[in-house]
């Protein structure tokens, strides 16, 4: 086995579902304020955002795990404990794989 076929990542990435990030800005002339063109539907129930986290390889796909709250060392440690160790036996049955992480804040910060 290449030693790239044994190293894995995990990476979170933040999806934006419902335009909670910011201002969404519509020009219409004056009278036109309540075509559907002019307006937008608003949602009022949660936030509009979701975060993934995911551990991959050259080999394949680990599961995605869905972040209840906002990452930290104790989120990050949680999903490494309950997804690694089975994802890592099964990239590298041998017991030699390589795990690298991106040094994201919350991957190298020391738990007090």
């Amino acid at each position: 086995m290449d030693q790239l076929e044994r190293v894995a990542w995990s990476d979170e990435s933040r999806f934006v579902i419902h335009y909670a990030d910011g201002h969404i800005r519509i020009r219409c002339l004056p009278g036109e304020q309540l075509l559907p063109r002019c307006t937008v539907v608003h949602k009022h129930a949660g936030n509009g955002r979701i975060m993934l986290s995911r551990t991959f390889s050259w080999v394949f796909l680990g599961p995605v795990v869905v972040v209840e709250q906002t990452m930290n060392v104790t989120g990050y440690l949680n999903i490494l404990a309950d997804q690694l160790h089975p994802y890592m036996t099964s990239v590298s049955p041998a017991g030699n794989g390589i795990f690298q992480q991106d040094n994201a804040p919350c991957h190298k910060a020391k738990i007090v």
